[in-house]
């Protein structure tokens, strides 16, 4: 026995398929993150890094700016003795230097050993990152 569909019902089934389907592909919502000190974020988020927490590394970011946490090598290197200062701070950006170590190095970074990480945020808010790396 044939059954016949109507064209109007494949199309409305095959909208439904599609529009669930995004549904389910689409990212789940980023972690909170602390309003503190320019220091104290960027030691969260490499805190983050370093427990290969990539929802909440990216979560220290500004939404334009996630695409630069897209790292491949996540969860095979860590960093240590990590010391951070504040280099400028106004109402709305800031920088911080830091310096450190780095357990499995990867390749590209054989000589790097500091990161300026710049930030900016939208009062009463928390510092977002902007850009790091070493200017």
């Amino acid at each position: 026995m044939n059954v016949a569909v109507p064209k109007f019902g494949a199309i409305a089934m095959m909208a439904i398929s599609l529009t669930l389907a995004g549904c389910a592909s689409s990212a789940a919502p980023l972690p909170g993150i602390a309003v503190q000190s320019p220091v104290d974020t960027t030691l969260s988020w490499f805190k983050a890094i370093n427990e290969n927490d990539m929802p909440l590394a990216q979560a220290h970011f500004a939404r334009a700016d996630r695409n630069q946490m897209e790292w491949s090598g996540l969860g095979s290197f860590s960093f240590y003795d990590l010391r951070c200062h504040l280099m400028a701070q106004a109402m709305t950006i800031s920088s911080v230097r830091c310096t450190f170590e780095m357990h499995n190095r990867p390749i590209d970074m054989v000589n790097v050993s500091y990161w300026s990480v710049y930030m900016q945020r939208k009062p009463p808010g928390p510092w977002l990152i902007t850009g790091y790396g070493q200017p």
